[in-house]
């Protein structure tokens, strides 16, 4: 908590005393601080700040993940490595596609932590709010702990509602969470079947392939979860190609 506090006050002040863009002193360039209260917990998010005319960068709601978002470039990713590659091709053939006359699917990206799954998608993010489409990237764990609290704040069906309609949903961490029923079928289920029949593009990154992640979103053996988290799977097959990140970037 001190540490957010210090790194809001030196940024704040930054901005205070910034005379444009061109002068940002901020790793976070075009985006000012802020502090939130969450779960009990004090944290620092940026939003777009008052010289930021590149109204493209707004078109990313980044919920409950590091400022580093806003600085993944798709240019800048280590393709050293067949996986690598691979997830490469697929994200150049995604941004090259006309989704605004027929559906491509999004991508499902297991792989070791520190494999570079995260960047590897926030690069595609930044690039699809370039072109201005809409983009909610969150860390998955994060909004299941936030969609909770919503249930006695009342506005459960806003944020719900704002998963299934914006452009372009990234998961980020799915199968890291605390497992929840609810969260399971009520929530992401529904969410998921809209955006199927929607035709609208999801991606997701996990420690876990699908195939694994079956397993870990089940609390038991019976066929009645057996049958549950199998909805869940087959939702995301339809909707997403699977790689595996095999191959670890050249920096760790």
């Amino acid at each position: 908590a001190a540490h957010t506090f210090l790194t809001y006050l030196e940024e704040h002040e930054q901005c205070n005393q910034c005379e444009g863009l061109s002068k940002c002193k901020l790793n976070t360039i075009g985006f000012t601080p802020h502090l939130i209260y969450r779960n009990g917990l004090i944290k620092l998010e940026y939003e777009v700040c008052r010289f930021n005319q590149n109204i493209k960068k707004a078109n990313i709601s980044a919920l409950y993940i590091p400022k580093k978002i806003f600085e993944a470039n798709i240019e800048d990713l280590d393709l050293i490595g067949e996986s690598r590659k691979t997830i490469h091709q697929y994200m150049m053939k995604f941004l090259k596609h006309d989704h605004r006359t027929g559906f491509m699917k999004g991508m499902y990206i297991s792989g070791k932590y520190g494999s570079g799954k995260t960047y590897f998608m926030a690069s595609l993010a930044n690039e699809l709010a370039n072109m201005d489409y809409k983009i909610i990237f969150t860390y998955y764990p994060d909004l299941v702990r936030e969609i909770k609290s919503s249930i006695s704040e009342g506005d459960l069906e806003e944020k719900i509602n704002k998963l299934k309609v914006v452009d372009f949903l990234f998961l980020d961490d799915i199968g890291g969470e605390y497992y929840s029923k609810f969260i399971r079928d009520e929530v992401l289920g529904s969410v998921l079947q809209h955006r199927l029949l929607d035709n609208k593009a999801t991606f997701f990154t996990s420690n876990y392939t699908v195939t694994e992640l079956a397993n870990v979103i089940k609390d038991s053996n019976t066929q009645q979860e057996a049958v549950s988290a199998y909805r869940i799977i087959e939702r995301i097959k339809r909707m997403t190609e699977e790689f595996v990140l095999k191959d670890m970037p050249r920096n760790t």
